[in-house]
């Protein structure tokens, strides 16, 4: 009777084992793919997005910026090499890193890699970027979920069993715990990544916004410098009228006339081009620095005004200011001065598709919530297209963008996280399509002395 008990005992055991692995392996399976899959596409993405950040440099063969965005891409841990091509197939920018194969590597299968993206700047092949990168992680991955898809069929069996059964269940703890600070220090790894990435699409608006003020000193320049000519002109002809004794008192008042009109037109100019260069000093010093200090915010609002003006006037955008003259915040200005920026310039391309009429209001003010805190808030908003439901939920979120050509969807996520990482604030987005965008933003009002 024993024997038979026994028997019928082992039966089932073994039913149960197998059961058990039959189970084990399809979640293996399961989970192994979908890993593969995650991981490929979050490298694919990566790669695509960071192949449109390229496009406008290599169309621009701005290798400055070319390396400093390649110099991020290669910092990701399965990225061995990037080779970046013009539209003749001529190199602009190679960065790799050493690459060991280790033994572990061989054992495992770990493969060399290469995918290629062309790089499409308005509608134009401006080149191509080939990344080389390496599976090691998922490979390392299956090896481990395997191991310890084996390990809990071992612990299934044993716990079956009652053997051991305690010191099997910890040794599994262990081993998730492990895992799960792997986990913990790839994200890390991602954020960083992505500050680099906003870091570094900060300093390419810096110099674009560089770039179109010097255009817009060049036309106060020119009205100098002809004026400067034209003064020249009447100088010599009344002293050669003079050494010639032709010199009529009327021909000298005539010529004090006009040097007084031509002071007057290069001085109003030469005032334009210190404002503007005065505004891009303090918005680039602002941007550069990122301390707190007390600012008067009307001054900040034009300084970035200013400093758009050239990316504004190629639209027909009309900007209102809704700003007290007197209102001081002790805050980071070169924070404040990015969040406007940022929101122009995704007003312009995503609200008004460039080359339609519209209307910006821009307000500041110092608000008192209920617990009596003191905080400044800006409403920013528009008359533009708006946006639908999908649109509003992603709207904040890195990389995600409606204008797959131009935008690097970038503009609102590094506004999310300087009003709520840097100053602490809160964001609100209202849109409806057809009727406009508004974002209030809130930002506590620091005391100078805390």
């Amino acid at each position: 009777m024993t024997n038979k008990n026994e028997g019928t005992a082992s039966r089932i055991y073994l039913v149960v084992n197998f059961v058990i692995l039959i189970l084990i392996t399809i979640l293996f399976s399961w989970h192994a793919t979908r890993y593969y899959s995650d991981w490929n596409n979050g490298l694919e993405s990566f790669m695509k997005n960071m192949a449109v950040s390229l496009s406008y440099p290599a169309w621009t063969y701005d290798k400055r910026v070319i390396e400093q965005i390649t110099a991020v891409m290669i910092e990701k841990d399965e990225i061995i090499s990037v080779v970046v091509y013009d539209d003749k197939n001529n190199k602009l920018v190679v960065k790799e890193k050493k690459l060991n194969l280790t033994t572990t590597d061989l054992l495992f299968g770990t493969k060399r890699l290469d995918r290629t993206y062309n790089l499409i700047y308005a509608d134009t092949y401006v080149g191509k970027v080939i990344f080389t990168y390496i599976d090691r992680s998922t490979r390392t991955f299956l090896v481990v979920s395997g191991t310890g898809a084996a390990l809990l069929y071992i612990v299934s069996a044993l716990l079956i069993l009652n053997i051991k059964k305690s010191k099997k269940l910890a040794a599994m703890v262990n081993e998730l715990n492990e895992l799960n600070a792997e986990l913990e220090m790839a994200f890390n790894e991602l954020e960083e990544t992505q500050n680099k990435i906003i870091n570094a699409e900060k300093m390419a608006a810096l110099g674009k916004l560089m770039v179109n003020i010097a255009h817009d000193i060049n036309t106060p320049a020119g009205i100098i410098y002809s004026s400067l000519t034209e003064q020249q002109n009447r100088i010599d002809n009344v002293v050669k009228k003079f050494q010639s004794d032709q010199l009529t008192e009327e021909d000298f008042k005539d010529c004090l006339d006009t040097i007084s009109e031509l002071n007057q037109i290069m001085l109003r100019n030469a005032k334009r081009i210190i404002e503007l260069v005065q505004s891009l000093k303090r918005t680039a010093m602002n941007e550069m620095t990122q301390t707190w200090s007390e600012v008067n915010v009307k001054s900040l609002v034009n300084d970035v005004l200013n400093a758009m003006h050239p990316r504004l006037r190629k639209t027909k955008i009309e900007v209102v200011t809704e700003v007290d003259d007197n209102l001081v915040a002790y805050t980071v200005p070169g924070a404040i001065a990015q969040i406007l920026m940022n929101l122009i310039d995704n007003a312009i391309v995503h609200a008004f598709e460039y080359d339609n009429p519209g209307k910006i209001v821009i307000k500041f003010e110092k608000v008192m919530s209920r617990n009596k805190e003191e905080y400044l808030q800006l409403t920013f908003s528009d008359n533009g297209k708006g946006m639908d439901e999908e649109t509003k939920k992603r709207a904040f979120e890195p990389f995600y963008t409606t204008d797959k050509e131009n935008g690097t969807g970038l503009g609102l996520s590094i506004v999310y996280n300087l009003v709520v990482d840097m100053l602490g604030g809160d964001i609100e987005l209202e849109s409806e399509i057809g009727k406009g965008t508004t974002l209030r933003i809130k930002i506590p009002l620091t005391k100078k002395n805390a």
